[in-house]
């Protein structure tokens, strides 16, 4: 806006020259406009205030229920999880007490039920010792695993056969051993005897441990002969029973390695003195007569593999033998090797073959001990010079490796024993 151009002088002279204004109201008219003026004044004042208040009531009236609605149900969530959780520790301490009493019941009914069978549990287990004892003594079932003990031919590809004489623990018996080790071109026999004595296990087989020998051993191939270089403190002059067992060793080892003579020497100095036997220079043994005929020795027990042991016997014939074998020899501390209900006929049908024909009655069972039985009648049946058996009218076809249907033949050796991995 332009500013005005007139001086105060000439704006108060037009003021003044302006028409003057006459109020015609009364004083009381003016005062009673001013005052209603003043009174929508104070109500305009209050209207938005009012206005707000109501709001925010109507706005409490609205939200208040849902409010109460979350505090309960918060409340109540509070008071339902309390009321679990002292449920749960009710229910826990109500289980413990339950399987406590539990517990305890059974405890108390196991005392008693022990205590009322414990007669008839040892009766029961007694009955069970009894039946098992009983059907260890009888036969065993058809089928059984059955191994033969002896060493046959087919046993020999790529093998060396080494015979130990080992004597028993009663010092009575003196058991053929035979032990299968590898071949060795670069090595005599007598040498792989020597260097396999410490590997025998005598005490593991139930028989004395007697190997290595104590002495030295020099072989002369070119004449058979060994010579056997014992200490001064050997251990073979303590008693008469134990010069007799070196005695019977030596002639063993005579006969497995196809020795002729045994010189004695004492640290390299010829000869040998015995308490018993006196002065020898050499070992000379006593040629029996009569065959060997093999019985069991049970060293762990009668149900346990045998060993076959032979006993040098003058009989005129293999039935003798053969009927010899039902016996039990008490005094050797040695069992009968043919049972004595196996009845049978023994024939020779011509040079080196034997049939043995079983009688009806005789029960003929694929087991070990018949097993057993027909290893014992072909290493006699080879003493008296037989190379094959044939048995006929058996209840079976077959009993461990033997085909009853073919003619069997005599084994190699007795007593296969296998020796510890070097």
């Amino acid at each position: 806006m332009r500013k005005s151009e007139l001086s105060d002088e000439q704006i108060e002279q037009l003021l003044s020259q302006m028409p003057k204004i006459k109020d015609r109201r009364n004083s009381r008219e003016i005062y009673q406009n001013i005052e209603l003026k003043l009174e929508k004044r104070k109500q305009r004042t209050w209207i938005l205030p009012t206005a707000a208040a109501a709001a925010a009531l109507l706005l409490f009236f609205i939200i208040a229920p849902s409010l109460m609605n979350w505090q309960d149900s918060a409340d109540k969530s509070v008071e339902i999880q309390a009321d679990q959780s002292s449920s749960s520790a009710e229910i826990a301490s109500e289980n413990k007490m339950f399987e406590a009493n539990d517990n305890q019941a059974e405890l108390g009914l196991k005392e008693e039920i022990d205590e009322n069978t414990t007669g008839q549990l040892d009766e029961a287990s007694q009955n069970e010792a009894d039946i098992k004892s009983k059907d260890q003594i009888s036969l065993r079932s058809a089928g059984a695993d059955t191994s033969a003990t002896a060493v046959y031919e087919e046993d020999l590809a790529g093998k060396e056969l080494l015979t130990y004489a080992i004597p028993d623990q009663s010092a009575q018996n003196i058991v053929p051993v035979s032990v299968l080790v590898e071949e060795d071109s670069a090595k005599s026999k007598f040498q792989l005897f020597d260097e396999n004595m410490s590997r025998l296990t005598e005490e593991k087989w139930g028989l004395l441990d007697y190997y290595p020998l104590k002495a030295k051993f020099s072989y002369n191939q070119e004449n058979r002969s060994l010579t056997v270089d014992v200490p001064k403190d050997h251990p073979y002059s303590i008693s008469s029973t134990t010069e007799l067992q070196l005695e019977r060793v030596l002639a063993n080892v005579m006969g497995s390695l196809d020795i002729e003579k045994i010189n004695l020497a004492t640290e390299g100095q010829k000869g040998i003195e015995f308490s018993h036997f006196g002065y020898r220079e050499e070992f000379v043994p006593e040629t029996g007569n009569g065959n060997l005929i093999y019985y069991f020795l049970y060293p762990k027990g009668e149900y346990s593999k045998p060993f076959m042991v032979p006993l040098r016997e003058k009989l005129n014939s293999i039935k003798d033998a053969l009927r010899a074998m039902k016996e039990n020899r008490i005094n050797d501390n040695l069992q009968a090797s043919i049972p004595e209900d196996l009845n049978f006929e023994a024939e020779e049908l011509q040079k080196g073959k034997l049939m043995i024909r079983f009688e009806s009655e005789s029960e003929i069972v694929d087991n070990e001990s018949t097993l057993h039985a027909i290893e014992a009648i072909l290493l006699t049946a080879k003493e008296f010079d037989f190379n094959t058996v044939k048995l006929e009218n058996a209840d079976v076809d077959k009993i461990g490796k033997f085909d009853l249907t073919a003619e069997l033949k005599v084994p190699v050796a007795a007593n296969k024993r296998e020796l510890p991995i070097k």
